[in-house]
């Protein structure tokens, strides 16, 4: 691969990363049971993605037992020449303090519409969901390789790349 295809991939990566707001997370159990989950993300210039999810949750446990995640973000599609995306592999772990507050800024700005819930709750149902987020953990997938696909490129077109 050369230098200008891994930048295209990499431009294009943290370009989708921007525009798209959710992520599937598959995650195994320590008996290797898979369990998938869609979740709204943040990422950082680094490919980090950040989330937000309660550790009671099937994934949460999951996590908890086996850190090793993968994850897909891609756009919705009609055909099989307009599928495109991301497939990651990584390690997950919780984020606490100057990290915490690092995903909780990215994870703001991508989503204002959840700042301004977290900030002046309106009603019961958004008190119930700022108080929720405010205790739920914020997690972190660290990429240890990021497979861009892109069938408008070709049928199977893909680049792999590390963060």
């Amino acid at each position: 691969m050369t230098d200008a295809v891994e930048q295209e991939a990499r431009a294009t990566a943290a370009r989708f990363l921007d525009e798209i707001g959710t992520l599937t997370l598959a995650t195994a159990s320590a008996a290797a049971e898979p369990w998938a989950a869609t979740v709204f993300f943040a990422a950082d210039k680094n490919f980090n993605l950040y989330f937000v999810s309660d550790h009671r949750t099937r994934h949460g446990r999951d996590m908890a037992d086996n850190p090793a995640v993968a994850a897909t973000v891609n756009p919705d599609c009609d055909n099989w020449h307009e599928v495109r995306g991301l497939q990651i592999a990584g390690r997950v772990a919780v984020v606490e303090g100057a990290e915490r507050a690092k995903a909780l800024l990215l994870y703001f700005r991508k989503f204002p519409q959840i700042d301004a819930l977290f900030q002046s709750p309106e009603g019961e149902h958004e008190e119930t969901i700022a108080r929720r987020l405010k205790a739920a953990n914020f997690y972190c997938v660290r990429p240890e390789t990021i497979r861009l696909i892109d069938n408008a490129k070709g049928f199977g077109y893909r680049v792999e790349f590390r963060p």
